[in-house]
Order: structure tokens, then C-alpha cells, then sequence
């Protein structure tokens, strides 16, 4: 046989090889087009008549690792607390990751622990699971 078939043969061998590699998956083009809305997920607290609890300081942690919100001394913006937004996207998979919003009251007593399930769309973080309003008996 000749040197010609057997540079075929190898050749086609490589090319087998290599198209049975697993490519490699982009989470998010880089070339995705995103508003310039800036998006948080939010939750009320409020109690068992529907009042809403004034928190003295949050804490939002994302896989129990790391803090990454903490806002101390503030009123609530409309009653809602913001659990993360945009600026976390990044800490965040895709399909989700466990995020717990922590509240506190003054005496820096732990009332509010609460688990969400929270990812994002490429362009914003979206609440995948978890409460709206968190009821403080």
C-alpha cells in the first residue's frame, strides 16, 4: 500500500479523535445585548397583622459562602429590603444558586432567615425560588 493511504488512514483518525471531544458550553454570550435596567429581587417582612417590621441590618450571603449584602441603619425602600441584585450577577450559576437573606433588629437579633433559590438571565438576576413577603410572628 501505499504512503498516500496511510497518511489518509492517520489523518482521518485525528480527525475522529478530535470530533468526539465534548465541546466546551458558554454560559452567556459575550455578545448578548442587555437593558440597562438595573434589576434587584426584593421581599417584604412584615408580621402577623401585616405591619411591616423596620430590619436595623441585613445580610445576604450566596452558597453560605461569603457575605456579600450588608446594609445596616435604613428604613426599607417602599417596605421592600433588596435580597441581592445586578452586582451579583457574577457569584451567581445561571440556574440558580441557594442564597439566604439574614434580617436583624436592633439588638442585632437574628428574626429573618430565609432561603431563596436565585440565578440570572445572562443580563439580570432572576428569583427562580422563594417568599415575596416574609411573615415574622
Amino acid at each position: 500500500m501505499s504512503t498516500n493511504f496511510y497518511n489518509h488512514i492517520i489523518y482521518l483518525s485525528i480527525m475522529l479523535l478530535f470530533s468526539c471531544t465534548k465541546k466546551e458550553t458558554i454560559e452567556c454570550p459575550e455578545d448578548l445585548a442587555c437593558t440597562e435596567v438595573f434589576v434587584s429581587v426584593n421581599v417584604q417582612v412584615k408580621n402577623t397583622k401585616n405591619e411591616n417590621i423596620n430590619l436595623f441590618k441585613t445580610i445576604t450571603e450566596i452558597e453560605g459562602v461569603d457575605t456579600i449584602l450588608v446594609k445596616t441603619n435604613f428604613t426599607s425602600l417602599f417596605d421592600n429590603y433588596v435580597i441581592i441584585d445586578d452586582l451579583s450577577k457574577k457569584d451567581l450559576k445561571k440556574a440558580g444558586s441557594k442564597v439566604t437573606f439574614k434580617g436583624f433588629d436592633e439588638g442585632n437579633q437574628l428574626i429573618v432567615n430565609e432561603e431563596y433559590l436565585i440565578g440570572h438571565d445572562c443580563c439580570h438576576v432572576v428569583k427562580v425560588s422563594g417568599k415575596d413577603i416574609i411573615i415574622i410572628n
